[in-house]
């Protein structure tokens, strides 16, 4: 009676009651999995919670860059005194994405898709590569798209399943975000960049000629506001994700109490009726204590060494 007050459980021994046993072995390994589930959504969602923290910086900076950085450039008074000043605003722009972009969650970086071991994103003389490769260069194209496509897949429940080899996407949740998706790359038309940071150095380029050519600067600008729409894209495929790890996470947790449920009326015994049997048990035992005592009286044996 005392152990089933300590343990919760109706028995010690399998051998007491092998059916309750053995489905008891079962929903302990179903509980055991569900909290592994459940530590990966939550793991997951602060990854994304990072992820996410990075997408509001970009975008505070594109939003910045389209509010800040157009006709008001353009039409400055001060002339070529503040256009310099403007250019050197963008370039500090650019190293502040590419430290954003450059953000680790634990020791993994969050934007480097498959590599969360190195830095996704450089910035040396006016280039900006990622993972090791110019983001402009057309012969980079198809290894940029390849990156691009990334998936980095999480066992969150939802079955996971393999077919030739590869991961089925919709077994398992997908928790990459590649950098370059959301700062973009190659060219369009072979003319401009589609790339959010080369397009700010290319921005700062035309303020810092000597001749100032307002056409390749509006051009430039308007190029940039479009490319800007893919972090907001971003923004809502996160978003996505976001709800779906939300409503796992609260599937999980009803799982997990339905499973303990169970597990309960299986093995378990309740508290209050564990508490009573111990009592009665504990005074049924003193009372043929006290019987015992009053049926032998001592002799004068019991007082001899």
């Amino acid at each position: 009676a005392r152990k089933q007050v300590q343990s919760g459980r109706r028995f010690s021994q399998s051998y007491e009651d092998p059916t309750a046993a053995a489905k008891g072995a079962v929903l302990d390994r179903r509980y055991a999995r569900n909290g592994d589930y459940l530590g990966a959504v939550e793991n997951t969602q602060k990854w994304q919670d990072t992820q996410e923290s990075v997408l509001l910086e970009l975008n505070e900076v594109v939003r910045n860059i389209d509010r800040d950085y157009s006709t008001t450039v353009m039409n400055d008074p001060q002339g070529k005194v503040g256009r310099d000043a403007y250019a050197a605003n963008l370039r500090e722009l650019q190293r502040s994405m590419i430290n954003t972009l450059n953000v680790k969650y634990g020791d993994a970086f969050v934007m480097a898709g498959n590599d969360g071991l190195n830095a996704p994103f450089t910035f040396e003389d006016g280039v900006v590569k990622y993972r090791g490769l110019d983001v402009d260069d057309p012969e980079n194209q198809e290894a940029l798209d390849k990156m691009a496509k990334e998936a980095s897949y999480i066992d969150l429940g939802f079955g996971m399943t393999f077919e030739n080899g590869e991961v089925v996407s919709s077994s398992a949740f997908d928790s990459a975000l590649p950098g370059i998706n959301v700062v973009g790359y190659g060219k369009t038309d072979g003319k401009y960049s589609n790339n959010l940071i080369v397009l700010a150095g290319q921005m700062a380029e035309v303020l810092e000629a000597d001749e100032f050519d307002s056409e390749a600067y509006s051009e430039l600008w308007e190029h940039f506001r479009e490319r800007g729409e893919t972090v907001s894209d971003q923004f809502a495929k996160l978003g996505a994700k976001t709800q779906l790890l939300e409503a796992t996470k609260e599937r999980l947790t009803k799982e997990k109490d339905n499973i303990y449920e169970q597990y309960k009326s299986t093995i378990g015994i309740e508290e209050e009726e564990a508490i009573t049997n111990y009592s009665w048990a504990q005074y049924a035992y003193n009372v043929a204590l006290k019987i015992g005592t009053s049926i032998i009286g001592p002799s004068l044996l019991d007082f001899m060494n």
